[in-house]
């Protein structure tokens, strides 16, 4: 019997990521239109960050998340929660650095 799922669809949502997500929890910026914001980086991938911020942000926002060890990354919003903000990223990042130093934090 067939799969009514297009082929190489996946049912888990985390297993529909593209790139593993490292759990992280440091401290970054976030910038919007010239304006800066403190904010908490909680995890982060290849392609994208979720982050905590009190900044008001609509999906579709471009931003720029200045990330420890990578430094300023162009992003756009896709994702809203009451507290989190999740952000896909123009190109592909390398996180180790960020991995290596959330895991010396810990």
């Amino acid at each position: 019997m067939k799969s009514s799922q297009p082929h190489g669809r996946r049912n888990d949502h985390a297993d529909r990521r593209a790139y593993p997500r490292i759990s992280v929890d440091v401290p970054a910026h976030l910038s919007i239109n010239g304006h800066s914001a403190p904010c908490r980086l909680v995890d982060v991938s290849a392609g994208g960050a979720l982050i905590r911020t009190k900044r008001h942000l609509a999906v579709g926002d471009m931003v720029s998340v200045d990330l420890p060890h990578c430094g300023p990354t162009i992003g756009t919003v896709v994702r809203l929660t009451p507290s989190h903000v999740a952000v896909s990223f123009r190109g592909l990042l390398v996180v180790s650095e960020l991995s290596a130093q959330a895991a010396a934090e810990k």
